[in-house]
């Protein structure tokens, strides 16, 4: 007798401790976000995300290339001046 009214007593205060279930799932997609609850849905478009404008590009002109003349009689050999 004293298990089932041990029982009973356990499965009154469980039923009187359930309160509303009130459940709300949000959910963020790749186009729309939204929400869904007991009164209804609700779903908003995210806004289309722009590129920025390219930006203008300057270019350096290219080195150009240096020529030295050695002196009459003088050459340049494997990187080393030589004069005869």
């Amino acid at each position: 007798m004293k298990t089932i009214v041990m029982s009973l007593s356990a499965a009154l205060v469980m039923m009187a401790a359930v309160t509303k279930a009130d459940a709300v799932t949000c959910a963020n997609g790749v186009y729309r976000a939204g929400c869904a609850g007991p009164n209804g849905a609700v779903v908003a478009r995210k806004p289309v995300a722009v590129a920025p404008a390219p930006k203008a590009v300057v270019v350096a002109p290219a080195p150009r290339a240096v020529v030295v003349a050695p002196a009459a009689g003088c050459r340049y050999v494997n990187g080393v001046r030589v004069c005869r």
